[in-house]
């Protein structure tokens, strides 16, 4: 009940606010609502810093909450001194039938998607891994320092307190989709962006629809990860940047975009240099360029730099795990020694077979250890179609214009520019790690397409209608399956059986300690239905038993009594690891799911829980 209060809360302040502004309210509403949500959070966890007091709990930051909302309510409504662009009045326009009819299928899509994951449980590799593993930790300890020092779980975590605030409130069913909500100031941002490079609205509507239908983006929409929401607001930071709001105005409300961006994701990083560096250009004047790079600068590191901060003051880098390049040998903030920098250099081979095989990956879609459409690889039939024609037509037109004509699509350009190049010499190159660039892309697309007449018009409305419907297929179809397969066929609808483990783990007594030395996936089922168990992840099981760091389960492990007393174990969880307890232990067997429980065939690797029991005092 307290989280519900307090989206209520974060809804009434988010109204409140946009009640001062005579437009772009939408665009404030949403920014102000996620701000209100998760910046308390902050303040929690850097009081945390000070005192050592853990108190990121619902309830203290809803008292936040209110006592900001009381202070808003003291300072007197300021005009927002903006004047519309032409053409950009209405977010939702009188559009004919037809033109509505592609945005109402692929809301139809996306609808239909969140019903079949509510039948479900949360899922998706890094969700299970660390994303929701986080959440819950959020939730037990009322920390936000990191639920262990393992690299993967010291990420900045917006989403991860999103999620534990949706888990104290509904049931966990209902937050296996609540990613799809993000899609929401997604799609508002991209819009905006449209109208804002001069795109018609039906070309608008049609970019948003393209975007949704992206492998990476639909296939991201869900699982519980945090690519859609540093999406979404870095998109909707250089919507404030570009609009016509007073310029101290703008620049802080898209500094709080960015910082909310970064703490979703910490990649956005580049998208806040990006970004900056348009704001600067908007200031025409050198003056101008400074008071922009000031207040933009300074409110993203108000509204993303406690992850920053966090992990400067407790693991000794604000970029844990990686470098700082440049100056992160003077400062001392080097690579964590856990994070392997080889096997950046390696991961594109997932997708390509060499460097210079990206310049034609969005028309080969190149997979070769598994599904080419995921959520972490796919730009689908939509941007292959789109790319070639829109950067020829924009160059054109420039070259025939002039740069003066072209501002706002030129900076969208510099955008999109500077991140891929960025991703590129960066070295460590996966497809969905250059998805902050598709939403500032996808308005020059827009504007290409209203620049065409008669019989062209018609021709790119309706290969760019076919291209969406087949990729919007593409992801329907495959969560149909898994729905037709999991929950209809299978009936794995109880969490026992939709994990696959042994249903005595849901049953153990509040607090009890799992020890975990089975793939990272295993760890958020291991919490229990109740969430009430403790896990000690498999990095860290390595680490308390001296292994070398790895993100892989080892194939063997021998268990120790001290490291496993000291942190509390009471239960290991084993799935294809060979375990032996040391001296003073004794592991025993109370839980084993040795048979597919559809099927009744015998599983690869049973998982089995074990209790421990000290034998030395």
């Amino acid at each position: 009940m307290s989280a519900f209060l307090y989206l209520l809360l974060c809804a009434w302040t988010a109204a409140a606010v946009a009640r001062r502004f005579a437009a772009e309210r939408g665009l404030v509403a949403v920014t102000v609502f996620f701000a209100a949500l998760l910046l308390p959070f902050h303040a929690l966890g850097l009081l945390e810093l000070m005192t050592g007091w853990p108190g990121a709990s619902v309830g203290h930051a809803a008292l936040l909450l209110l006592l900001a909302v009381l202070a808003l309510r003291l300072v007197p409504a300021m005009p927002a001194g903006f004047s519309w662009p032409r053409g950009q009045r209405e977010f939702l326009p009188w559009l004919t039938l037809a033109a509505l009819t592609l945005p109402a299928l692929t809301l139809a899509v996306f609808l239909l998607a969140g019903v079949m994951l509510a039948f479900g449980r949360p899922q998706g590799y890094e969700v299970m891994a660390y994303h929701l593993p986080l959440s819950v930790d959020l939730l037990q300890t009322r920390s936000l320092m990191g639920w262990d020092r393992n690299f993967p779980h010291t990420f900045p975590a917006n989403a991860s307190v999103l999620w534990a605030v949706l888990l104290d409130w509904l049931p966990e069913r209902l937050v296996s989709s609540a990613d799809l909500l993000l899609l929401v100031p997604l799609v508002m941002a991209t819009y905006t962006l449209c109208r804002q490079a001069d795109a018609d609205r039906k070309a608008s509507l049609y970019a948003c629809c393209g975007l949704l239908g992206v492998p990476m983006v639909a296939f991201s929409s869900v699982e519980l990860g945090a690519d859609i929401g540093g999406m979404a607001f870095a998109a909707l930071a250089m919507c404030f940047v570009l609009s016509s709001l007073r310029p101290p105005l703008a620049m802080a409300l898209a500094g709080l975009c960015m910082g909310l961006a970064i703490g979703f994701k910490s990649l956005h990083l580049l998208s806040a240099m990006a970004v900056g560096l348009v704001a600067c250009a908007r200031g025409r004047t050198l003056a101008g360029a400074l008071r922009n790079a000031a207040v933009f600068g300074t409110v993203a590191a108000l509204a993303g730099g406690f992850w920053l901060l966090r992990n400067a003051i407790v693991l000794g880098n604000p970029l844990h795990p990686v470098g700082v390049p440049l100056i992160g040998k003077w400062m001392g903030w080097l690579p964590a020694p856990d994070f392997d920098l080889s096997l950046r250099q390696v991961t594109q081979l997932e997708w390509v077979s060499n460097t210079w095989q990206w310049l034609v990956y969005p028309w080969m879609e190149t997979q070769h250890y598994g599904q080419n459409f995921k959520h972490s690889s796919g730009l689908g039939a939509f941007l292959a179609t789109a790319i070639p024609g829109t950067a020829v037509a924009l160059a054109a037109a420039t070259v025939r214009d002039g740069p003066r004509l072209h501002r706002v699509r030129l900076s969208l350009l510099f955008a999109v520019l500077f991140i891929v190049a960025a991703w590129f010499l960066l070295g460590d190159r996966q497809p969905r790690y250059v998805l902050g660039a598709l939403p500032l892309a996808l308005p020059l697309l827009a504007w290409v397409v209203t620049q065409a007449t008669g019989q062209w018009r018609r021709v790119f409305d309706i290969t760019l209608a076919v291209c969406i419907v087949a990729m919007l297929g593409v992801f329907l179809s495959r969560q149909a399956l898994q729905f037709g397969d999991r929950i209809v066929l299978s009936r794995q609808t109880a969490r026992p059986a939709f994990y696959e483990y042994p249903p005595l783990l849901d049953a153990l007594p509040a607090g009890s300690t799992i020890l975990n030395t089975a793939d990272r996936s295993w760890h958020y089922p291991l919490f229990g239905a109740a969430l009430s168990n403790r896990v000690v992840s498999m990095p860290e099981a390595r680490r308390m038993m001296g292994l070398p760091p790895s993100l892989s389960a080892p194939r063997g492990l021998t268990l120790a009594a001290a490291p496993l007393r000291a942190a509390g174990v009471t239960h290991v969880f084993v799935t294809g690891t060979s375990v032996t307890a040391g001296a003073c232990l004794q592991l025993d067997n109370v839980a084993q799911l040795d048979r597919n429980p559809v099927n009744g065939m015998p599983l690869g690797s049973p998982r089995t829980l074990y209790a421990v029991r000290y034998l030395c005092p």
